[in-house]
Parts: structure tokens; sequence; C-alpha cells
């Protein structure tokens, strides 16, 4: 199994019934029902192999999910998978192939994404490391135990823009079910540097063993606030949370979305249309999808904007900047963050034509534009070098 959870002479009964149980009574709560949401089963993925970790999808490539299989083994591998989408919902519906083998990723876990450097992470259970594979394919791990991690961690996420403690990097431990701010550099090689621990929020017991984090996007029916939710393996249940402090969980909000669930896995928000995804490491070893919330948009604001055009260049960039816009009705704000969420530029802009930028006197590194334009959004990402 997974988990020190059971004791060995109970393994293989429980490894039994769930071969022979055809079905799972995961439960959405009735408050989310009535609010909207509807929870669909997506099934397995063919050819991926048991048991599933984390999953994540590009917001540059929406139709191919990344996703973890042999979880907590050696022999861990990351697959890609294609994506079937409803032609008017956009709502993921089915998988489009099999799962095929896209880097090895020993002993994933739960937290898996891609960072906007272009940098995979992924938790390693039960060293209680961090994975990292940077955009030249070179691989290292990095022990978490020195940065004040209890081990051993189960996910990782970066705060979105647009909510508390934005660009911060949030980790969780399985065993100590405890969520953390991590600060962290990147170095020229492209891989996050970690320094100890400066905050820590405690969510057991309602959110055991916490496994996947994700930020509901703003606006969402039932969400009055900034809100995150957590798959919770320990108690099979995914439980929301208002975002307080530095991305952290306000433990005096949480709510269970979900029970009755066995093995629950990562987290993940589709960039397309804002629905929560999570996978499950047993429990049929299966892909399972929220529906209801409304989808994400460039800045956080939850409104399903129309994407803002421009053309920046040249990017890479040594620091100058041409942003071009070419609708003469445009007006509205620039924004550009670095990736610990500090803001390097805020500037209005009004009608057509090309806005100098320049970043040369900012460290090299990679740094995200905002464009708002009224009732548009636009986003991209800068590197500079």
């Amino acid at each position: 199994m997974k988990r020190n959870l059971l004791k060995i002479s109970q393994v293989f009964t429980v490894l039994a019934l769930l071969a022979g149980t055809t079905g799972y009574s995961q439960t959405l709560m009735q408050e989310f029902i009535d609010a909207g949401y509807s929870l669909t089963d997506l099934g397995s993925i063919n050819l991926l192999p048991a048991q599933y970790g984390g999953l994540t999808i590009r917001p540059e490539d929406p139709n191919t999910l990344y996703i973890g299989g042999d979880a907590n083994s050696g022999g861990g591998v990351l697959y890609t998978v294609p994506l079937v989408r409803d032609p008017e919902s956009h709502h993921i519906t089915a998988f489009g192939g099999d799962a095929v083998q896209y880097c090895l990723a020993p002993n994933n876990d739960g937290g898996i994404f891609f960072a906007p450097n272009g940098t995979l992470l992924f938790t390693r259970y039960s060293m209680n490391e961090m994975g990292q594979i940077n955009t030249e394919n070179t691989y290292i791990s990095t022990p978490l135990t020195q940065y004040g991690i209890s081990s051993s961690v189960g996910s990782v996420v970066l705060v979105p823009s647009g909510y508390p403690g934005a660009g911060n990097m949030v980790i969780a431990s399985y065993n100590g079910s405890i969520l953390y701010k991590v600060p962290f550099t990147i170095n020229a090689s492209g891989f996050y540097e970690f320094a100890y621990q400066t905050a820590e929020v405690s969510v057991y017991p309602l959110t055991s063993g916490p496994e996947g984090i994700a930020y509901i996007p703003i606006g969402s029916a039932g969400f009055t606030q900034p809100s995150m939710v957590i798959s919770s393996y320990g108690n099979g249940t995914v439980v929301v949370y208002e975002v307080g402090e530095h991305g952290l969980p306000d433990v005096t909000t949480g709510r269970e979305m979900v029970t009755g669930l066995s093995g629950a896995e990562g987290a993940l928000i589709d960039p397309v249309t804002g629905d929560f995804l999570f996978s499950t490491f047993g429990g049929g070893n299966k892909v399972i999808r929220i529906s209801g919330f409304v989808a994400p948009s460039g800045i956080g604001d939850g409104k399903d904007h129309e994407a803002a055009a421009f053309t920046l260049y040249p990017n890479p960039t040594d620091g100058p900047l041409s942003l071009e816009i070419t609708d003469p009705s445009a007006e509205g704000t620039i924004r550009i963050l670095n990736l610990p969420g500090q803001q390097v530029l805020d500037r209005q802009f009004s009608g057509s034509g090309l806005y100098d930028i320049d970043l040369s006197s900012q460290p090299n590194g990679v740094y995200i534009l905002y464009l708002q334009d009224r009732d548009k959004t636009g986003m991209q990402r800068i590197i500079k070098k």
C-alpha cells in the first residue's frame, strides 16, 4: 500500500477488497450540488501503471495531461495522455489515447507541476525530497528536511496571482498534515533553491495526509473569498478552505466538498474551464472531475474574459522590450511580476501603438506580464537573460 497506515497483515485483505470492487462511493456534498457543482468519474487511463500520482496540465498545451505512474516507486514515471474535450463546453470528457512515457520521475507523489520557467517539480515520497528536471533535461533531487519540512512531503504548488501570498511556494507534508510557506530562489540552471520555511499551518484532522493543492478560480459559486482545495488521502476527502496569510489555508473555514474517496491524490485546476481534477492512488486508479467553477483568468479575478491581444518582443530579452497593441480602443494596465510575486512594473496604457518596457535593472530570471484591457486579460512569460 502507499503508506504505513495499515499493518502488513491487513494489506492483502485490503488489496483483495479493492480488486473485487467495481465502484466507489465518492459523494459530492449537497451544499455544492445546490451551488451548481457536479462530479464526473473520467475512469482509468489505458497503459498508465498503478498507482496513480499527481497530475497537471500546461496552459500552453491544454489538451495534454501529465500524470505520474508507479507513484511512490523508484521506477516512477511521468506520462502524457491526450485529452478529449466537449466541443461546446470544453470540459474534459475522456482520454484520447494511451499513456506515453514522458520522463523518469522516481518516487513521484501528489505534487507535480511545471514552474513558469519550464522546470518540472515533483514531490518524492518517502525520502522527503523535491525532484526537479530543468529545460535541458538535467535531473536533481533536493532533500527537504533541512528546510523544516516534516517527513515526508506530499505536495507542492505556487500561489497564483490574485490570491493572498501570490508567488509563494507552498509545500505540504503528507505525514505531518502541515502546509508550509517555503522561500526560494532560482539559479542559472533553472533549479529552485529553497530556504528554511517561514510559516506553517496544520490541517489535521480535517485534511489528514494532504496530497494535492489547487487554488479555486475567484468568483466561483459558493466561494465569497479567495479559496483553495486540498486532496486528503488520509481521510478520503476533498476539502476547501479560504486562503489566509501567505497563501496558506485559514483552518477555521474548512469544508468537506467530496467524501467517500479511496486514495485522493493530486490536484489540478483545468486552465480552460476551471474544473478541478484529481487522481486516485489505488481506489480504482482513476481521474475525477468536479465542474461548476468559473474559468480562470490571467490575473485571477475569476471572470471568464476574452483574451487581450498584444505582441511582446524580443523574448528572451537582455532588458528592453516592446509591447505592441493594435486595438485603437484599448485601455488599461500593464503589470509585471517576478516569480516570488513582487511587482516590478505597473503602468497605464491607452490606444494602439508600441509601449517600451525596460527590465535592465532587474536580475536575470523569469517574469510574468499581465495586461488588463478593459474587460479582457492577457498574460505572457518573459525570460530575462
